[in-house]
């Protein structure tokens, strides 16, 4: 499976055009909102409903797989998920925005979205500062 360029590629460029009209908070602010529109609209296709760690990691894998993106979920227990992006869906906005600030605009929404508002998560390793994958360590408070 090869990640599908097209499809990260008008997320980036988008980004970007926005970045440079409106200034970064306007631009993340309004990414993160299209990231929660389209993101909604992807797992409501799952009938998702905020529940059970195995079911985030089978629904988010189905998703990111659909799009070309290589994922992994070395652990998965009823407190704790470990989610590693193998590829990095937006390698053209290195050096243009910090990488938590984008990784926000995504990941508050499928944990809060897919496994509830009891749910939290920090990023331990990223492949913008030389690290082999994206990893996202989500645990429940």
């Amino acid at each position: 499976m090869e990640l599908n360029k097209a499809f990260f590629g008008l997320y980036e460029n988008w980004f970007i055009i926005t970045n440079e009209e409106l200034g970064e908070d306007k631009a993340i602010d309004l990414f993160t909102k299209v990231m929660r529109f389209g993101l909604k609209k992807a797992y409501d296709a799952y009938d998702v409903k905020p529940g059970p760690a195995k079911e985030f990691a089978r629904v988010v894998k189905e998703r990111d797989n659909s799009v070309g993106l290589r994922v992994e979920f070395p652990e998965v227990t009823d407190k704790k998920i470990v989610y590693r992006f193998i590829d990095d869906p937006f390698p053209g906005l290195k050096g243009k925005v910090n990488h938590s600030k984008l990784d926000r605009t995504y990941m508050q929404f499928k944990v809060d979205y897919i496994l509830g508002k009891d749910w939290s998560y920090k990023t331990t390793k990223h492949i913008w500062k030389g690290d082999p994958y994206i990893e996202h360590i989500i645990t429940k408070k």
